[in-house]
């Protein structure tokens, strides 16, 4: 939850609105403030006192929002994560048809992929930036070997996931999924229809 408030103070559409309300209650404050200054009851003291507050308020928002360089970090490191199973996803759709419309099968689907992808990109593309582990996605095990039309749902069937895995070839279902998500929005995913 902080994360994403955070996120939306750097990258969403507060980082737009937020900034231009904090400069145009600027002079309304100012202006606002110099007239409460000459009446000199309690109600005008506590007015002054909320006006303060609230400005001091937006500040803190607008500097933080600038200056949380974290989230902006994190918003490329999902969309290299995002990039990187869009790649994987491409050489299983060449896979797909160089082996009779199937897929690949699931206990050696890593090295079945390298021949389809960029000899430089081999090792980079199969670990997410954010994992703490060498190899950061999965391939679902309930689609090893099947052949392509017998995947019921293509829309709803998720393909790569990511997980923390240490070695090569990482397979299963949901119970392999990282326990804290990974990115701000979450974990990222590709399915089947991306062929």
């Amino acid at each position: 939850m902080k994360n994403a408030f955070l996120l939306s103070l750097s990258h969403g559409p507060l980082a737009i609105a937020l900034p231009i309300f904090w400069l145009l209650s600027l002079p309304i404050v100012f202006i606002a403030f110099k007239r409460l200054r000459r009446v000199s009851t309690l109600g005008s003291l506590l007015v002054r006192i909320l006006l303060l507050a609230v400005e001091v308020g937006l500040t803190v928002l607008v500097l933080i929002g600038c200056l949380h360089v974290g989230c902006a970090r994190e918003v490329k490191w999902q969309a290299r994560c995002t990039q990187n199973l869009r790649e994987i996803s491409t050489a299983i759709a060449a896979y797909i048809q160089d082996w009779n419309e199937c897929l690949p099968l699931a206990s050696n689907w890593m090295e079945a992929m390298k021949i389809h992808l960029p000899p430089q990109k081999t090792n980079q593309v199969f670990t997410c930036p954010s994992a703490y582990s060498p190899f950061g996605y999965a391939f679902n095990s309930a689609l090893s070997g099947l052949p392509l039309m017998q995947v019921a749902a293509p829309a709803a069937t998720v393909m790569l996931f990511e997980c923390d895995a240490m070695k090569s070839n990482a397979h299963g279902g949901r119970t392999i999924l990282p326990k804290i998500p990974r990115h701000l929005e979450g974990d990222v995913y590709a399915f089947v229809t991306v062929m």
